[in-house]
């Protein structure tokens, strides 16, 4: 995320973004432009809850093999890009389908803690989950990332944190009890450390 010299404080600029957020609007400027779910769905992971599983329709754009990053293009035109989990193999060879399904599941965040080093959208460890998630669908590939951010909501009723990832997406994932039970003095727009879980699998259509 991008401050300039405008003589506005980085937190007068989050706590701004963070109540945009609250109405589900964020400037284009403050993140990667997310795409609309072609559909939604709910399912329910034991000793979670209901968790939306967010289903995408796009076509294969370019891949970088060393990052498993792949761009895609949806039907609306506009370009973004997915973290493919090592599960699901070489990643040029989504190169070779006619259009790609991609299911996404927000996870659950697992940590909260303010942070003493790093930048905003700098991710301190990433760790694919190839086994998985107990209890968690089995055909999606995990992984756990531990992000340095900046809070940008907390919902004790819904039991989410909305903040912003290393992709430039604005996420809002589920947040362990615990994590809202200590927020260990971490305010919104606080410079933070967040470790989550977040899913995705990739069907590929000839």
């Amino acid at each position: 995320m991008a401050f300039g010299h405008s003589g506005v404080s980085r937190r007068a600029v989050i706590a701004g973004l963070a109540a945009a957020s609250l109405a589900g609007i964020l400037p284009a400027s403050a993140q990667q432009a997310r795409p609309v779910p072609d559909s939604v769905t709910t399912i329910d992971i034991p000793n979670v809850g209901p968790m939306q599983v967010l289903t995408y329709k796009a076509q294969f754009v370019s891949a970088d093999p060393a990052t498993r990053r792949v761009v895609l293009q949806g039907a609306w035109g506009k370009r973004w890009s997915v973290l493919v989990p090592p599960m699901m193999g070489d990643v040029m060879s989504l190169a070779n389908s006619r259009s790609l399904v991609i299911r996404v599941l927000p996870g659950t965040a697992t940590y909260l803690g303010k942070a003493t080093q790093g930048r905003p959208g700098e991710v301190f460890a990433e760790v694919a989950l190839n086994a998985g998630l107990p209890g968690w669908p089995q055909d999606f590939g995990f992984r756990e990332v531990t992000i340095t951010t900046i809070l940008a909501n907390l919902d004790r009723t819904a039991g989410t944190l909305t903040f912003e990832g290393a992709d430039g997406f604005v996420r809002t994932v589920k947040a362990e009890p615990k994590v809202l039970a200590d927020l260990q003095g971490v305010e919104l727009g606080d410079l933070c450390q967040i470790k989550y879980y977040e899913g995705i699998t990739i069907n590929t259509v000839n």
